[in-house]
C-alpha cells in the first residue's frame, strides 16, 4: 500500500483539503464491506476534529504529507476562499443595485398618485420572487479531477507552464466518446440518441466555445489563445482577451505549429473545415474541467424548472465520472515551458 497505519497525510474532504492521521490500513475484497468497494481503503482522524468525523476513505482522497501538498492545500483554500468573496461580493452589487434603483424610483413617484407606488411595489415583489425561483444545481467533482483542477492551476499560474496545443482528444471528441459510450450501455441505437443527452451535450459544447475567452483562461495562457486564433482563423471564439495576448516570438515553434495547423483545419479537398476553428476542436480536457466550476453560476441564469434541473445534474454527475475514469487517458500528462519571449507576455 502507499499508506501505512499511523502516518501523517493529507486527506480530501469536501471541497477542501485537511490533515488527518491514518488509523487503519485495509485492502478490501469488496465482500468484506456494505458498498462492495475495493483495493486499499483507509481510517482516517482529521486532526482537530471530533472522532465522530472519523471516516474510512479510499486511497484517491489521500496525499502524501510533504511541502508540494501542503501548497496544493493553501492554493485549494484561497481559490475556495476567493471563489466564496466573488459570490458576496457579487450578491452585495446586486442588493446594492435593487436599493439604489429603488431610491431613484422613489424620488420619481414622489409626486405621483398611490396607483405608481403600487406599480413599483408590484414589480419589487416580482424581482424578489424571481431571485428565489433561481435554479441551483450541486456538482460534487470526485475527489481526483479536484487534484487534476488544483494541479492544473499550479503549473499555469506558478510555473507558468502551458496545456500543450492543439488537444487531441479535444473537447469535441470527450463530447462524442461520452455520447458513443452512454449510448452503448443504454443499448440505444445510432439514430436514436436520447434527447436530453444531445441537448446536454450540444449545450456543453456551446457553454465551453463562449466561455473560453473570458472566463476559462488564466491571464497566462492568453497569448495562447491569441495565437491560436491567428493560426485555427477567427471562428475559434467570439471574445476578445485583449491587446496583451500577442503571439510567441519564436519563429521555428510557430513555424512547426502553423503545420500542424494546416494538417488539422484542412479537409481533404483542402478547404479550412470551420468546425477546427472553435474552442472546443482547440482545447481538451484541462479546459472542460474548468467550465464544471463555472457551471452552477451559468445555471442559475437559465429559466430551468426543478425537473430539468435535476435531470441535468445527472447526466453531468455521470458526465464527470467519465472524465474520472479515463483522466489518464484524456487530460495531458506534462505541460509545456513556453519561450521566454511568451513567459514576458504572458506576464503583463
Amino acid at each position: 500500500m502507499q499508506y501505512e497505519q499511523d502516518e501523517k497525510v493529507l486527506c480530501f474532504h469536501g471541497p477542501l483539503i485537511y490533515q488527518a492521521k491514518i488509523l487503519l490500513a485495509e485492502d478490501w475484497k469488496g465482500d468484506d464491506n456494505q458498498n462492495g468497494a475495493v483495493g486499499p481503503h483507509f481510517l482516517v482522524h482529521y486532526q482537530g476534529w471530533k472522532k465522530t468525523w472519523d471516516e474510512w476513505v479510499p486511497e484517491t482522497r489521500l496525499l502524501k504529507y510533504n511541502e508540494e501538498n501542503l501548497a496544493r492545500q493553501k492554493a485549494l483554500a484561497e481559490a475556495q476562499k476567493a471563489e466564496a468573496q466573488a459570490a458576496a461580493q457579487s450578491a452585495s452589487h446586486g442588493e446594492g443595485g435593487a436599493h439604489a434603483s429603488g431610491k431613484r424610483d422613489q424620488r420619481k413617484s414622489s409626486g405621483t398618485a398611490s396607483g405608481s407606488r403600487g406599480t413599483k411595489r408590484s414589480r419589487e415583489s416580482t424581482e424578489h420572487d424571481d431571485s428565489e425561483r433561481r435554479p441551483e444545481i450541486k456538482l460534487v467533482l470526485p475527489d481526483s479531477l479536484k487534484v487534476q483542477l488544483v494541479d492544473d492551476w499550479e503549473n499555469v499560474t506558478r510555473k507558468e507552464q502551458l496545456v500543450p496545443l492543439p488537444r487531441k482528444p479535444n473537447v469535441r471528441d470527450i463530447l462524442k466518446e461520452y455520447g458513443d459510450a452512454y449510448r452503448a450501455e443504454h443499448k440505444t441505437k445510432p439514430g436514436e440518441s436520447p434527447a436530453v443527452l444531445d441537448e446536454v451535450l450540444s449545450g456543453l459544447k456551446l457553454y465551453f466555445d463562449k466561455s473560453l475567452p473570458q472566463n476559462l483562461l488564466y491571464r497566462f495562457e492568453r497569448p495562447q489563445y491569441v495565437e491560436m486564433r491567428k493560426l485555427h482563423g477567427p471562428k475559434m471564439g467570439d471574445g476578445d482577451v485583449g491587446s496583451s495576448g500577442a503571439s510567441r516570438s519564436d519563429t521555428k515553434g510557430r513555424g512547426a505549429r502553423k503545420s500542424s495547423a494546416s494538417e488539422a483545419t484542412e479537409d481533404p479537398a483542402g478547404q479550412p473545415a470551420s468546425l477546427e476553428m472553435e474552442a472546443s476542436a482547440i482545447y481538451g480536457a484541462e479546459h472542460l474541467l474548468r467550465l464544471f466550476v463555472n457551471l452552477p453560476g451559468i445555471v442559475a441564469h437559465t429559466s430551468m424548472d426543478p425537473d430539468s434541473v435535476a435531470l441535468l445534474r445527472e447526466h453531468l454527475t455521470a458526465f464527470l465520472a467519465f472524465l474520472a475514469r479515463e483522466q489518464k487517458r484524456l487530460f495531458v500528462d506534462a505541460y509545456e515551458t513556453p519561450s521566454l519571449a511568451y513567459q514576458r507576455q504572458g506576464a503583463l
